[in-house]
């Protein structure tokens, strides 16, 4: 058996008379082993191995090809003290809100923090028993930014900081029309944050005896709709609208428009009809919605059995739709029955403001055209990334200022594979668009638990012997056959050599979540 020491690997009290030691460079210094550069250096050294004991924290990804469809046993190491899993959110639009979440090692009763480029803690939640947590941010301006996540002790001490690279798609502004029957402070923090998010919304207003306090009289006609993504209305400005211009924003919204049906007060009866009749009916009973942290509480309609198609737009802490939507042709339409959402605003909670309106226009709204490149939001210097929906000539600007011809793999259309050599964001750049992501250091606790893992796999992927099923037949020429193999082996048994030695499978270790 070869004995690979790795990373975290600590000396064993005893080896088999016929195990060989051996070191990767990223194990700790070990009296009487051998120094090797990787794996595949070891088993030319050492030809005829076919038994792998691994030991520390795993095989990194220069040294797994060469294990594979070797016997493997793998003794790993207690995982470091900090961040051992870290789940980043995929690339995102302005405004929108994001999640992160993980698990810390060690680190009983401390909690997490998500602080901002600015160095501002946006969001914090205590360590559960397990070391898990849940973050929750929201971007600001469209573009590549750098959070960070902060893990302290119960004592409030700094255990380990890790980067958490947020990348706001910079993609045409949806552009949304917003039909008000009044003027309120719900719609004013709407457009204020539309704003701060880049967004560029038409918003009619009307003030009674034909005046419109908004940036433009409405024009509800089908060529007008067709340039739009949204079309926001109120239970006033549907009531308003006459049956042609109903009928052209229903044929609109089958065409690919999203529409949002947004209460603001009490809903006349008429309208409670036409809305249940596309499936998204509302009730006259006002009940009060507490989020969750508890303040402040908004008001709400409830839903009345809702179309079996409806979907959830959102829901109360227990999975009670509060919001719900459904297609309608290419297109989506829904019902958001909540008032008083402007109160987040003044309670400082302008995050989840953000994020509430962020994922209802983001889910209602026309879908973009174009391919987005595949790419990782964080990578690892010398790690090998996979790029896709390329479209070339395509090239890699890195931090330094330099660029990268990237060749496409034969074997995947529109693919190429790249390895990163600086810390720091960089930019795929094909044709007119351009997708960044941020290369850096990844913590310890990280890096082992990913060879851990991947460790693990190898040994749970080793060649296993294949039972196959027969169907009994008679038993007599089997008998027959076993009196002739006991002569033989009878008749050899004081010639042999030695005894055969019996393999047992490793056992395989569960996987922690």
């Amino acid at each position: 058996t070869l004995v690979i020491a790795t990373a975290g690997a600590a000396r064993l009290a005893a080896f088999a008379a016929n195990d060989t030691l051996v070191a990767l460079p990223e194990a700790p210094g070990l009296s009487g082993a051998e120094n090797v550069p990787d794996l595949a250096t070891a088993l030319r050294r050492h030809p005829g191995t076919a038994r792998l004991r691994v030991i520390g924290h795993g095989l990194p990804p220069r040294d797994r090809p060469a294990a594979a469809g070797l016997a493997l046993a793998f003794d790993p190491a207690p995982l470091p003290r900090g961040l051992i899993a870290l789940a980043l959110p995929p690339q995102t639009a302005p405004g929108a809100g994001f999640s992160v979440s993980g698990s810390a090692n060690d680190v009983p009763g401390g909690r997490a923090e998500l602080v901002d480029p600015a160095g501002q803690t946006v969001a914090t939640a205590v360590l559960a028993p397990s070391g898990s947590f849940a973050l929750t941010g929201t971007t600001r301006i469209a573009g590549p930014a750098e959070f960070a996540l902060r893990i302290r002790n119960a004592r409030g001490g700094l255990v380990e900081v890790a980067q958490v690279p947020i990348v706001a798609a910079v993609q045409p502004a949806p552009r949304i029309l917003v039909v008000a029957g009044a003027a309120g402070p719900d719609l004013k923090y709407l457009r204020r944050w539309a704003s701060d998010a880049g967004i560029t919304m038409t918003a009619s207003i009307a003030a009674g005896s034909g005046l419109d306090i908004g940036d433009a009289a409405p024009r509800l006609d089908a060529a007008s709709l067709a340039r739009l993504d949204l079309l926001v209305l109120d239970e006033r400005s549907w009531s308003s609208l006459g049956a042609g211009q109903r009928a052209a924003v229903l044929a609109a919204s089958r065409a690919g428009l999203g529409v949002v049906l947004r209460v603001t007060g009490p809903v006349p009866d008429a309208v409670r009809r036409d809305w249940a009749a596309l499936g998204l009916p509302v009730s006259d009973s006002e009940t009060p919605l507490r989020l969750a942290g508890g303040v402040p509480i908004l008001s709400r309609l409830a839903l009345a059995s809702p179309d079996a198609n409806a979907v959830p737009l959102s829901s109360d802490g227990g999975n009670t739709p509060i919001a719900v939507w459904r297609g309608i042709g290419r297109g989506r339409i829904g019902v958001w029955p909540v008032t008083g959402l402007y109160t987040l605003v003044l309670a400082g909670q302008t995050a989840r403001h953000a994020s509430i309106w962020s994922a209802i226009f983001g889910t209602l709204a026309r879908p973009q055209t174009g391919t987005v490149t595949s790419a990782p939001a964080y990578a690892d210097i010398g790690q090998r990334l996979a790029l896709c929906n390329l479209s070339f000539p395509a090239r890699i600007l890195q931090p330094d200022g330099t660029t990268t011809a990237l060749v496409a793999d034969p074997a995947k259309p529109g693919c190429a594979v790249f390895w990163p050599r600086y810390i720091g964001w960089h930019s795929v750049q094909t044709g007119a668009a351009a997708t960044v992501f941020l290369v850096g250091t990844p913590g310890p606790g990280l890096i082992a638990a990913e060879a851990r893992l991947a460790t693990w796999q190898l040994q749970n992927d080793r060649p296993q012997a294949t039972a196959t099923t027969h169907t009994p037949g008679s038993l007599w020429p089997w008998f027959a056959a076993w009196l002739v193999m006991t002569a033989v082996l009878g008749w050899l048994e004081r010639s042999r050599l030695g005894r055969p030695v019996t393999i047992s499978p490793a056992t395989t270790p569960a996987v922690p979540v």
